[in-house]
């Protein structure tokens, strides 16, 4: 359980270092949110980042004030809406995670194979024992950069 908020700190310090247009971490959290599911609802958006449905569409008049979000209605309910990223809203959530990404491949190159070994099979079983619906494991397109060759861990 330490160990937990120890990297939590560490990737909200990486997000704020990288994060551009002043971006504040839960907005940032939304972006990330949105892009990882498309057509997503304000009260999905707001459950997972962990504030009220009022309080989310403040965030989200903010962001498509600033040009990083779409807001529509829904066709057959127009009570609900739909968030999307605009172009602009990609690029920032794109820099910040890469730029994350990189700080974090950096901490785990100190590590042994064994203990990568480690980490990434613990990371594993967490992620299918926390399993969030509609938030894909490892954020979807592309592998982790730090990937294990299972015959190097094993030898």
């Amino acid at each position: 359980m330490a160990g937990v908020p120890v990297m939590m700190r560490f990737l909200r310090q990486q997000m704020r270092r990288h994060r551009r247009m002043g971006l504040t971490v839960p907005q940032f959290r939304a972006l990330i949110f949105v892009s990882h599911n498309g057509d997503a609802s304000l009260s999905a958006m707001a459950d997972h980042i962990g504030i009220s449905p009022p309080a989310a569409s403040r965030m989200v008049e903010l962001l498509v004030q600033r040009g990083l979000m779409r807001r529509l209605a829904r066709p057959k309910d127009r009570r609900c809406v739909s968030l999307s990223l605009t172009p602009r809203g990609r690029a920032a959530f794109r820099k910040a995670l890469r730029a994350t990404q990189v700080a974090l491949t950096r901490r785990f190159e100190k590590l042994s194979k064994r203990e990568l070994a480690v980490v990434s099979g613990a990371m594993e079983i967490l992620g299918r024992l926390f399993d969030a619906p509609g938030i894909p494991q490892g954020h979807g397109r592309r592998r982790r950069r730090i990937e294990l060759n299972r015959e190097e861990v094993n030898s």
